[in-house]
């Protein structure tokens, strides 16, 4: 069995079964949904399944369904080759930088796997989305799509895009995380997920972000370049400090939404101190 297979095997187990692995309160771990409305927001219309998988030591095994069969081993086969593909895009990512990988190595240690199943939506589809906008506060996020329906949009231009899937392909997503490390010369883009009114839509989400006590700063390749973007703390950025905190007043609620998704667009650094804290004291 594969994951793409185990995947669609535990979201179509019984709700008493899913349940054993639910998320608890203030955890970002365990099987949920993502049904969060509110008076200016679409609902977001998902089950999910989210893990620490990477490294090995910020499992927590409880949540890790044994059902089915062998999907324990099927989740930690992928999270093992999508660790190394993402070891692989790094070194490409220093290469084109001109910088040594070596200072790249450490942002991307830590891996969160999210599984996420968009069951149609006959009744009003036009008032839900899978998942709705935002960018991932990540250093990469590697994306499998499970089937081949369609429902992921980015935008470009002011407007929205479809990603057209492509079977047998991983789709790689720029985070924050980098953007911010490469002084912007690699985009975070916002992106959305919308729902099937007659198919169900599953996908596999890769998270690599630093350690949580670690900081991103913007590598300058050249004499001269002007730092575009300001130091952050990585556990200010996963959450949201800065970044609209207030629209999830409940801090469970905020912390998952925010751990590896951004709602704001990223703020450019504008090179004045004094500016930035009178910005800051504002918002």
């Amino acid at each position: 069995m594969g994951i793409e297979q185990g995947i669609q095997k535990f979201f179509r187990l019984p709700l008493e079964v899913k349940n054993a692995y639910a998320q608890q309160p203030g955890d970002l771990q365990g099987y949920g949904q993502a049904f969060v409305v509110s008076d200016d927001q679409k609902l977001d219309w998902a089950d999910m399944l989210a893990l620490f998988t990477q490294p090995p030591q910020a499992r927590d095994m409880s949540y890790w369904p044994s059902q089915p069969h062998t999907f324990r081993n099927c989740i930690e086969r992928y999270s093992s080759e999508v660790m190394k593909f993402t070891h692989s895009l790094a070194i490409f990512i220093a290469k084109t930088l001109d910088v040594d990988p070596e200072l790249v190595a450490d942002k991307y240690v830590s891996q969160f796997l999210r599984m996420s199943y968009y069951p149609p939506c006959t009744s009003t589809p036009e008032k839900v989305l899978g998942f709705s906008p935002h960018s991932d506060g990540s250093f990469l996020t590697i994306l499998l799509k499970v089937n081949s329906v369609q429902g992921l949009q980015i935008r470009r231009h002011g407007a929205w895009v479809p990603v057209k899937p492509h079977s047998n392909a991983l789709l790689v997503n720029v985070g924050d995380l980098l953007e911010i490390m490469t002084n912007g010369k690699y985009k975070s883009i916002e992106h959305r997920v919308t729902i099937n009114a007659h198919k169900e839509r599953l996908s596999i989400s890769a998270f690599h972000i630093p350690n949580y006590d670690g900081i991103i700063s913007p590598i300058l390749g050249t004499t001269g370049e002007k730092m575009l973007y300001k130091t952050v703390k990585v556990e200010d950025i996963q959450n949201g400090v800065g970044y609209n905190p207030s629209a999830y007043p409940d801090s469970n609620k905020r912390k998952r939404y925010w751990s590896f998704a951004r709602e704001q667009p990223l703020k450019a650094f504008s090179g004045d101190p004094e500016q930035e804290i009178i910005e800051s004291k504002v918002n």
